[in-house]
């Protein structure tokens, strides 16, 4: 009967699976019961459970949910129409410039499926080349980069996460919702039904704050000098944070 052998575990491999009683014995987020991902033999978190990671990579925070688009809709309307009153001001338009600067540099436009064993830059950059392909305007991306830093200077509940990577991870959210995946059309069958291969790419992990990140940069001095006034017009026209 042959032998079979097992390859031994790397030593990187070997941390991840090793427990560490000095990590916490359960997760740090209130109300959780789960043993930290270092405790339990399964990562290298100290405080947080797996779940709460997993949550973090999607989402942007351990606990806060991504913003539906009902939720954006009043300051994404404000953020539009105040960039369409202020059409010559200076620092829109190097910030649209700099967004379309960011799809024009972002190299060819890959199949999702080869972007999933990419480094965090780089599946970055494609999904900056799939909003090239898809003749994704500027503007929006602005308004949405906008809208959602609208939203977390308003919204009463704060993350817990790192400083800022939620509202990062949701700017990169929703400039994902424009053109987010890969579709290769085939033709048309006999029985008259397109034929066609569509693949969408997952959106969690490192690359969605690379994104917002630099998202974020090119609209830094819109932010900077208009935020306020917008908030004011959102205010003004539907009111507050909903309540309840």
């Amino acid at each position: 009967m042959p032998t079979i052998t097992t390859k031994p575990l790397s030593p990187f491999k070997r941390l991840l699976s090793t427990p560490n009683e000095g990590a916490f014995k359960h997760c740090a987020i209130p109300g959780c019961v789960r043993p930290s991902q270092a405790y339990a033999g399964d990562g290298l978190n100290l405080t947080e459970c797996r779940y709460h990671c997993q949550r973090r990579g999607r989402h942007g925070d351990y606990v806060k949910e991504t913003y539906s688009s009902a939720q954006l809709a009043p300051y994404r309307s404000a953020a539009l129409s105040y960039l369409k009153a202020h059409k010559g001001d200076l620092w829109i338009g190097r910030a649209l410039t700099a967004i379309q600067n960011l799809m024009d540099g972002a190299g060819a436009n890959e199949r999702v499926v080869d972007t999933l064993r990419m480094k965090p830059p780089r599946k970055a950059r494609a999904a900056f080349a799939r909003m090239r392909v898809a003749d994704v305007p500027p503007i929006k991306l602005l308004t949405n980069t906008l809208a959602v830093s609208l939203a977390v200077r308003e919204d009463p509940v704060r993350p817990m996460g790192v400083f800022d990577e939620y509202r990062l991870t949701q700017i990169a959210k929703v400039a994902l919702r424009m053109a987010s995946g890969y579709h290769a059309h085939y033709g048309v069958n006999p029985q008259g039904k397109v034929i066609q291969y569509d693949r969408y790419p997952r959106s969690s992990g490192r690359y969605l704050r690379l994104m917002g990140k630099a998202l974020d940069e090119a609209c830094e001095h819109v932010v900077t000098e208009h935020l306020e006034a917008i908030l004011s017009l959102k205010v003004q026209r539907h009111g507050g944070w909903p309540k309840g």
